[in-house]
């Protein structure tokens, strides 16, 4: 609470009674949304591929492509555990796709970025366009296009998700 409002009585009763209308104070939470200096809980966080890879790949044998809908393990910060996301404002996670199976078309608000970590002959379609990725590629979508991806291949591929 600002140190300069009194916590009264009558300022308590006020307070209560707020939430039945979805309201809350903004002099009692401003100095922890407004801060001089940034404050972010995301830790310095490192994952090996080499040893992430078997958990990736023992995914593709528990669950199917139309089960999880996008077979994805998510990168999740350690100091924001839970929230599904790497920073305050970024979500990263590697993506399986396995010989064969196609993640249903969907769009979202958030850009995407895909940098291909490993295999060779799936795509990425864009509203339609297909495009071949191989293993050190990058391919962004953009927001709200229409996208999908299948391996027509005959290895799996797993490329590291971002969106913003």
């Amino acid at each position: 609470m600002s140190q300069l409002v009194p916590d009264t009585p009558e300022l308590k009763e006020f307070y209560k009674r707020l939430p039945e209308f979805s309201l809350a104070p903004l002099w009692t939470v401003l100095s922890s949304l407004i801060t001089p200096v940034p404050v972010s809980r995301c830790q310095p966080a490192h994952w090996d591929y080499k040893k992430v890879r078997p958990l990736i790949l023992e995914s593709g044998s528990l669950i199917t492509a139309k089960q999880a809908e996008r077979r994805v393990l998510i990168l999740e910060n350690p100091g924001m555990p839970g929230e599904s996301k790497i920073t305050d404002s970024l979500y990263a996670g590697l993506q399986l796709i396995l010989p064969g199976e196609v993640a249903p078309a969907h769009r979202h608000s958030q850009s995407a970025l895909r940098f291909i970590v490993e295999g060779s002959g799936a795509y990425t379609a864009v509203d339609g366009e297909k495009t071949i990725m191989e293993e050190g590629d990058f391919v962004i979508t953009p927001s709200w296009t229409w996208h999908d991806h299948g391996n027509d291949s005959t290895e799996p591929m797993v490329w590291l998700d971002g969106l913003d």
